[in-house]
């Protein structure tokens, strides 16, 4: 573990294929789905902050950062991502990184952040991305603190794609294994059903 990289939970999303405003509050084995997320990503960083909107106080009990989107009607990951580092460019200045996790993904590498920075570091890149199975997991991510500006201007001229951001800029691409639960993202009730059987 780095400590200079910042993990952000992206939970700003409205889940509007499970019908649920909060999708990752559902629970999974007894426990909400952010808790599992949670708890595979506190050990791969420094720190651990939560992307969301909305009433913070339904995530009290997580006891962690709520840094919400600086723009209205959840605009997409791409708002949190440059939310937290906007944040961050204040309140955490000595964060070099910044990892990006999905909330609705429970089983994620357990060594995705030190893979993600070791392909960073050895390819000279600023945004490193996690792939399997011949897909890209753009939200499974680490982003140099020092890409914030180019972000930002990128939003505010219109992009909201994660893909293209990784295209534009040139992200390398770390390869896990090929697994049928590392990346499966829970999108619907059927999934989670799925998931639990």
């Amino acid at each position: 573990m780095a400590s200079d990289i910042l993990g952000v939970l992206l939970a700003g999303g409205q889940s509007l294929r499970m019908g649920s405003a909060d999708k990752f509050l559902l629970p999974y084995q007894g426990r909400p789905l952010l808790q599992h997320c949670l708890d595979r990503a506190r050990p791969q960083v420094d720190e651990l902050v939560i992307s969301a909107n909305g009433d913070a106080s339904r995530l009290a009990a997580f006891k962690l950062e709520i840094i919400p989107d600086r723009w209205p009607d959840h605009p997409g990951p791409l708002a949190g991502i440059i939310s937290v580092m906007s944040w961050a460019q204040k309140a955490r200045k000595d964060s070099v990184w910044l990892a990006s996790f999905a909330t609705d993904t429970p089983y994620f590498p357990a060594d995705l952040v030190t893979r993600l920075r070791a392909r960073a570091e050895r390819d000279g890149t600023a945004l490193a991305i996690a792939s399997s199975a011949g897909d890209s997991h753009y939200t499974f991510a680490l982003w140099s603190m020092s890409l914030f500006p180019a972000l930002q201007k990128q939003f505010e001229a219109g992009e909201r794609a994660l893909h293209r951001i990784a295209r534009d800029l040139n992200a390398s691409r770390e390869i896990f294994p090929e697994s049928a639960q590392e990346f499966f993202n829970i999108n619907t009730l059927e999934d989670l059903s799925a998931l639990s059987q």
